[in-house]
């Protein structure tokens, strides 16, 4: 455990050291991974998913805000779906206008949330309630749903392709009204935005709780919970989710969460104090759980001129 303290610590300190070029960094990696995820749930242009195109976008993502990345993120999903469908790339701007008109734009700086929820397609479902309750809070409900409606959007969208390429009158004017019913009528979608909206919910009710080792218990029952809702869901809609992808996907995103938060820091509940005092018109009862920290050893390195020490052999 020591050992761990130490690296975290090093770790927190090096970010903390370099974080003017750290940051950058980040963004950069989180805008190509953004990408990637684009390019597996719509994928319909070739060139804009090249790898000079890709590393070209994501270098400007590293030094911009993160609501210019949404935005240029959004565009870059319309220009790619505009290959399938004009109406489909229509329902698409419409989609994150509204997310950005009637959320973003009052909730500055939760933008990335939107992209992140797509984490349902690398198999992570509880993931992104986790570490929304952990560091957002219920106010990452709606960013956290949208993008799972973005998700289940493009495999909607994937499946009118053929319909599209039939190149009839019928099924073009019937685009928007099928894409619009299939989506609406997704049980799937619906029961993971559900279970999405009561884990971030509860998640960070204990979480901001004052139990011993809140933190842990908020994690798993977070995770048990998204286990048992998505099984016990998947049985009264009759669909046919993989049970291991649920069980190996919510342990690790559980376990995921557990190491975030141990960078974040842990509490030395064996030092608990209880600090009380008042004022003219309320009496406080605070109590304070202080961060474990591996202290840094305060040594003084005396230096000795040899010199001088053998000239007092000599007195």
């Amino acid at each position: 455990m020591t050992n761990l303290l130490i690296i975290r610590d090093f770790l927190k300190a090096f970010f903390q050291r370099y974080e003017r070029f750290l940051v950058p960094v980040v963004r950069f990696l989180y805008a190509m991974m953004v990408l990637i995820v684009f390019r597996n749930l719509f994928g319909y242009s070739d060139t804009l998913y090249e790898m000079p195109v890709v590393l070209a976008i994501s270098f400007v993502c590293a030094f911009v805000p993160t609501g210019v990345i949404y935005i240029m993120m959004a565009i870059i999903a319309v220009m790619d779906v505009m290959n399938l469908s004009t109406q489909v790339a229509l329902v698409l701007v419409i989609f994150f206008l509204v997310i950005y008109l009637l959320y973003l734009r009052f909730v500055p700086g939760k933008s990335w949330m939107v992209l992140v929820s797509m984490m349902l397609a690398i198999k992570l479902p509880c993931l992104v309630p986790l570490l929304a309750a952990m560091f957002v809070g219920p106010v990452a409900i709606v960013p956290a749903i949208s993008g799972i409606v973005l998700y289940y959007f493009s495999i909607h969208a994937r499946q009118l392709e053929p319909l599209i390429n039939a190149s009839t009158d019928d099924v073009s004017e019937s685009q928007i009204p099928y894409l619009m019913t299939t989506l609406v009528g997704d049980k799937e979608m619906l029961l993971f935005i559900a279970v999405t909206a009561i884990i971030i919910m509860i998640t960070y009710l204990i979480y901001k709780s004052s139990l011993r080792h809140a933190w842990f218990m908020a994690i798993v029952i977070g995770t048990a919970l998204m286990i048992f809702m998505l099984l016990a869901g998947s049985m009264m809609i009759e669909d046919d989710i993989s049970v291991f992808t649920i069980l190996l996907g919510s342990l690790l995103s559980g376990a995921i969460a557990i190491v975030v938060q141990f960078f974040k820091g842990v509490l030395d509940y064996g030092r608990i104090e209880i600090v009380q005092f008042e004022d003219d018109e309320y009496y406080y009862y605070v109590k304070a759980i202080p961060k474990i920290h591996i202290a840094e050893k305060d040594v003084n390195v005396q230096k000795f001129n040899e010199r001088d020490a053998n000239s007092d052999d000599y007195e």
